[in-house]
């Protein structure tokens, strides 16, 4: 049984593992970067306890070796790591294994394999999952010859890739920069991944990102249906919603069982996210697994009731998976919006600072995973994310409905947020109809049609100052004429005409 368990990430996800932890009785160690920098960082007044990297930004959080140390010292069972950083890192999973400490995720084996996303095309067409037609590792010399072959509009992938990172679609109107764009790629590719390597395959306009919530314990496996991810941004997830508008009960269970397929065939163990692109003709088309947990994970658990993250923990410490497929069924329908400090109306540029006022909306349906609170500093280095505002309905419409008065609650100064993208987006019809893909924010022109609205609401703004300000100056000029104006010559006439002269 698992005792206590290193927290090898930070701010919400470090938050909402401590609570999973509490609740089931395992003691928790969090990290904070440096000493004095406790204040921001919430995770360390949760957890039992807590060790510092000494280490700037993303840095100490990378360290595997140091981060091995730590949980050493702190006599630590298991490291969780959450998402991002080391979460998908085979090597670091291999190093706990070695080191006779539990990796709450996938076993290594499985981590490498898929970290390597031809790879895993390949198990996924072994187990009958469709893919969309495309090249492996295709040299840098022969991407055009490539594109050729396989017809615009297609899309570039790094290979080791991961969460929106390292992807350019081409198309005939960008393929006169392919030098450049490749150029592009490769150095996302290597800042981000150390290596470059590159696959190319068809892309699918106005498809829909759906994916499928698995859970494994190496022999009974299980789907917690899906979650509808299209609300995109270079494609990084804004909006994900469970379940998804689109498909019907017939293409779930089709999309599931294939799912499911797959991890039956990696003997899965562990949380993951199979991935598929789904076209207007509801075909559709495996795109990669993410073996951990997800950030979206919250409308999976809003829906279903399951605690994914204490599963997950249950899991790693040897136990089966305590609910049954039979007994899982959507009730209602969840939103979540990622609140992001940056700013749409400037290339949604990131924003950092302090914040100096955090107003939360309140009520039934409605959660807030965040780290945040008044003085808490925004760091220019770390992930963007403030808060996941997660809302709940009886259906759709109720949900959508409850988010629009949960935006009218909320407050957020000292940074700069996308609250106003959320705010416009759910003032759009087609959104509203479930009408949406991948490209939804381009093909409705979102931002720039918010950026035209704050531009006439701020000319509306600045045409009111201006007007106030003359009607000032106005009465302040109307009072000093009558101030100097002799009680005894006043001519009442003149007075009220001046007024007159202000409508």
């Amino acid at each position: 049984m698992i005792k206590k368990v290193l927290i090898a990430n930070r701010g919400e996800i470090a938050i909402r593992i401590i609570r999973a932890l509490k609740e089931l009785g395992i003691k928790s160690v969090a990290l904070c970067p440096k000493k004095g920098e406790e204040k921001n960082f919430r995770e360390c007044e949760l957890a039992d306890e807590f060790f510092y990297l000494d280490e700037e930004g993303v840095s100490g959080y990378l360290n595997a070796q140091k981060i091995l140390r730590i949980s050493k010292k702190s006599q630590c069972d298991a490291i969780h790591p959450g998402y991002g950083f080391l979460a998908e890192n085979g090597d670091f999973a291999e190093l706990c294994e070695k080191n006779g400490i539990i990796f709450i995720g996938p076993p290594s084996s499985i981590l490498k394999i898929l970290g390597d996303k031809i790879e895993a095309k390949k198990i996924a067409k072994k187990c009958g999952l469709p893919v969309l037609t495309g090249e492996e590792k295709v040299e840098e010399g022969k991407i055009k010859k490539v594109i050729k072959k396989l017809k615009l509009p297609v899309i570039l992938k790094a290979a080791d890739g991961g969460g929106g990172i390292g992807i350019e679609v081409i198309t005939k109107d960008n393929i006169k920069g392919l030098k450049f764009i490749v150029e592009k790629l490769k150095r996302i590719s290597f800042s981000a991944f150390g290596k470059f390597s590159v696959f190319v395959e068809k892309y699918l306009p106005n498809a829909r990102h759906i994916e499928f919530q698995i859970l494994g314990d190496g022999k009974k496996f299980l789907h917690f249906f899906e979650r509808e991810c299209s609300i995109q941004r270079r494609y990084q997830k804004l909006i994900e919603e469970a379940p998804s508008p689109f498909l019907d009960e017939k293409l779930r269970k089709k999309m599931a069982k294939s799912a499911l397929n797959l991890a039956k065939y990696l003997n899965y163990k562990s949380l993951g996210t199979i991935e598929f692109l789904v076209d207007e003709q509801k075909n559709f088309y495996f795109i990669e697994v993410n073996p951990r947990l997800q950030v979206e994970h919250p409308v999976t658990e809003a829906i279903t009731g399951v605690d994914l993250v204490k599963e997950q923990i249950k899991i790693a410490q040897g136990e089966s998976i305590s609910v049954k497929q039979d007994d899982l069924e959507i009730f209602g329908h969840a939103v979540e919006f990622r609140i992001n400090a940056e700013d749409p109306l400037s290339d949604f540029a990131p924003s950092f600072g302090e914040i100096k006022k955090w107003q939360m909306p309140e009520g039934s349906g409605i959660q807030i995973h965040s780290f945040c609170r008044v003085g808490q500093k925004i760091y220019p280095y770390f992930d963007p994310l403030l808060l996941k505002l997660v809302v709940w309905g009886r259906n759709r419409k109720e949900c959508l409905k409850r988010a629009k008065r949960a935006f009218e609650e909320i407050e957020i100064e000292g940074v700069k947020t996308n609250i106003c993208l959320y705010k416009f987006i759910l003032e759009n019809q087609k959104f509203w109809e479930g009408k949406i893909s991948t490209d939804f924010l381009k093909k409705e022109k979102i931002v720039e049609q918010l950026k035209e609205k704050f531009s006439k609401v701020e000319k509306e703004k600045e045409e009111k100052e201006e007007e106030e300000e003359k009607i000032a100056f106005l009465v302040a000029s109307l009072y000093k004429l009558v101030k100097e104006e002799k009680k005894e010559d006043f001519d009442k006439w003149r007075f009220f005409s001046r007024f007159e002269s202000l409508d």
